[in-house]
């Protein structure tokens, strides 16, 4: 279990924010970068591999590791009242019960993916299903990562694909998985109208830096907010929709 910390709760008024990351990973090791190039300091690591270290409780915690570890990230985050920004895939299907025990008491945040592309991409997704097609469409979705990456259609291909089916769109799509090539993960949804025309909405991420800085603007907002369960789509959807006059006092990122 992690440690008991003595350290006082944090000032979440404070604008020097302090966070926690758990896990060790790609991801991690981004989010490492991210702190260290914007000067916010790093106050609880969590490793598989060396356990917990806390210097005090951070303001926001950053859970980048396993399913597996998260009953411990639980238990920290409700005894401490830590915001969670929770960035683990495939999270529910094992621990269901306790993220919305977790959120009853802070705000968690799900971000299973952390690209506004990817956001994008579902908002796109959405209005091809909103409009009258005169052809039943043929409908692709394809998640191809490097070899490394777990032999299992990704949570963004399954998000995408339900962005589809969510907006009205018919038949659903069919998943596809591809382990191998570069360094960089991709997925595309392609709908086909007969054998003469059809549309791909790609998008590729070429590097974690972007999506680390992304995961701090989140973070920095996070401890605003009431406890409860925040979907990414949602603070995307805000932001993208919120003027650059209003942004400096909006309330979400």
């Amino acid at each position: 279990m992690p440690p008991d910390a003595a350290a006082a709760a944090p000032l979440h008024g404070d604008p020097q924010l302090t966070v926690g990351i758990v896990g060790a990973g790609r991801l991690g090791g981004a989010l490492l970068r991210a702190c260290a190039d914007a000067g916010v300091p790093v106050s609880l690591r969590a490793r598989a591999s060396t356990g917990w270290t806390v210097e005090s409780v951070p303001d926001v915690l950053i859970d980048a590791g396993a399913p597996s570890g998260f009953p411990e990230v639980a238990a920290y985050c409700l005894q401490h009242g830590v915001p969670l920004l929770e960035c683990v895939s495939h999270l529910r299907e094992r621990h269901s019960a306790l993220l919305d025990e977790v959120a009853a008491e802070v705000p968690v945040l799900e971000a299973v993916n952390l690209s506004f592309g990817s956001y994008l991409q579902r908002r796109l997704a959405g209005l091809v299903a909103g409009v009258h097609h005169f052809t039943v469409p043929h409908v692709d979705v394809l998640d191809r990562h490097p070899a490394r990456k777990a032999s299992r259609v990704s949570a963004t291909a399954e998000r995408l694909a339900a962005a589809w089916t969510d907006g009205g769109g018919h038949p659903e799509a069919e998943l596809g998985l591809r382990r191998g090539g570069p360094e960089v993960g991709e997925h595309s949804i392609t709908w086909t109208w007969g054998a003469d025309e059809a549309l791909t909405v790609h998008h590729q991420v070429t590097s974690l830096r972007a999506v680390a800085r992304t995961a701090l603007a989140l973070a920095r907002s996070l401890p605003r907010h009431p406890p409860g369960l925040i979907a990414v789509d949602d603070f995307f959807h805000t932001f993208s929709t919120t003027s650059l006059d209003d942004r400096s006092t909006s309330e979400a990122l």
